[in-house]
């Protein structure tokens, strides 16, 4: 599944462009350590308008959208590990109902609020 893919597949399920290449980011899951997960790479100036996630996991055939509203999250600075201007999270793949991040030094901010859907592919 790619990026474009899977943004299609949610646009039309919504029934309105709402993911577009600006206010998406895509992960595949990766390798950390012991575990294997998806990283995210934040901009802070991008949590001011609504972002959407798309996390797919190629092994079981499925990624999950999240969205993150406009100024929900008023100070990622403080929620997040900070690297370059940006909040840096990883969750792990292993648990992914608990989309917590999981990075040292990090607030373990919950994603779970924000799933819209899971998908298959």
């Amino acid at each position: 599944m790619t990026k474009i893919e899977a943004m299609k597949r949610i646009n039309d399920r919504l029934g309105n462009p709402a993911l577009t290449e600006q206010n998406t980011h895509f992960a595949n899951v990766v390798v950390y350590g012991a575990d294997e997960g998806w990283w995210l790479k934040i901009p802070y100036l991008t949590f001011k308008r609504e972002l959407h996630f798309i996390l797919n996991n190629e092994k079981a055939k499925s990624f999950q959208h999240l969205t993150i509203n406009a100024n929900q999250i008023l100070s990622p600075g403080m929620k997040f590990r900070s690297s370059d201007g940006a909040a840096d999270a990883f969750m792990s793949a292993s648990s992914p109902k608990r989309l917590v991040d999981l990075l040292p030094g990090g607030s373990k901010y919950n994603f779970t609020r924000h799933v819209v859907n899971d998908y298959r592919h």
